[in-house]
């Protein structure tokens, strides 16, 4: 069993902030609404007394306030739900990469990467003898359709509808390039991977040119154990060095 060093944090940071603010949100709604039909009375009453277009302006730019705040709930709201499924699909890449891998593998899950001016959110980092992977986990349904090389994919849901997606492959393709620089030659280019992992069971691949760029979760960890029989590049302990020294750079 792989040893984990840092678990996921910020995806359930983010959910706990958004938790609070809909916990409030009858309140805060309340309030909003109250002001809102106390500044559009106003601003009929000034209208009543003052001919002219300005009491109006002022009640419509209210309403429109008022209006914007509940797109903002129901935005938030959709967030967290998004937030939600992207916590499970890490979540269990991140047991299964620890459960599978070998006990010489090092596992960091949630890392800010920053390289000069690039800063990168990775979901998973194995560090181990046989080389490094950045992993990249999508918690998406539906058929996605691409190129590898595309910068965007199409992703058709199971109610019929459609949306460009941004290529997870060109995403970890840029964190992999951070590690070469980061590293600086510590560890053969040939042996840092860049794995896109598609972990929601009803995800349809239609991804060419996908051999060793896009996989299942299986597929992932079959990939990950078969270098184990390459030459090493990496001792036990560098591999614990490696990781210890990356975590420490979160802090």
């Amino acid at each position: 069993m792989a040893k984990i060093l840092r678990s996921e944090s910020s995806l359930l940071h983010r959910q706990n902030a958004i938790g609070r603010e809909l916990s409030r949100r009858k309140i805060t709604r309340l309030l909003v609404w109250a002001v809102a039909a106390a500044l559009m009375g106003w601003g009929g009453l000034h209208a009543f007394r003052h001919p002219g277009p300005g009491g109006f302006v002022a009640a419509a730019f209210v309403l429109v306030l008022a209006i914007g705040y509940e797109v903002h709930l129901r935005e938030i709201a959709r967030e967290s739900r998004n937030l939600e499924g992207g916590r499970r699909g890490e979540q269990k890449m991140a047991e299964l990469l620890a459960e599978r891998l070998a006990d010489d593998h090092v596992i960091l899950n949630d890392l800010e990467l920053r390289v000069a001016h690039e800063r990168a959110q990775i979901d998973h980092l194995v560090i181990a003898p046989s080389g490094i992977y950045v992993v990249e986990s999508k918690f998406w349904a539906g058929k996605l359709t691409g190129d590898v090389c595309d910068a965007q994919w199409t992703q058709r849901k199971s109610n019929g509808s459609t949306r460009s997606v941004k290529s997870p492959v060109q995403q970890v393709e840029r964190q992999r390039r951070m590690f070469i620089t980061l590293l600086a030659a510590k560890v053969p280019e040939d042996r840092i991977h860049a794995l896109a992992v598609f972990t929601h069971p009803a995800a349809e691949l239609h991804i060419a040119n996908a051999k060793d760029r896009v996989f299942r979760i299986p597929d992932a960890i079959r990939f990950i154990n078969d270098r184990c029989f390459e030459p090493p590049v990496l001792s036990p302990a560098e591999v614990m060095e490696l990781a210890e020294q990356i975590n420490r750079g979160q802090a």
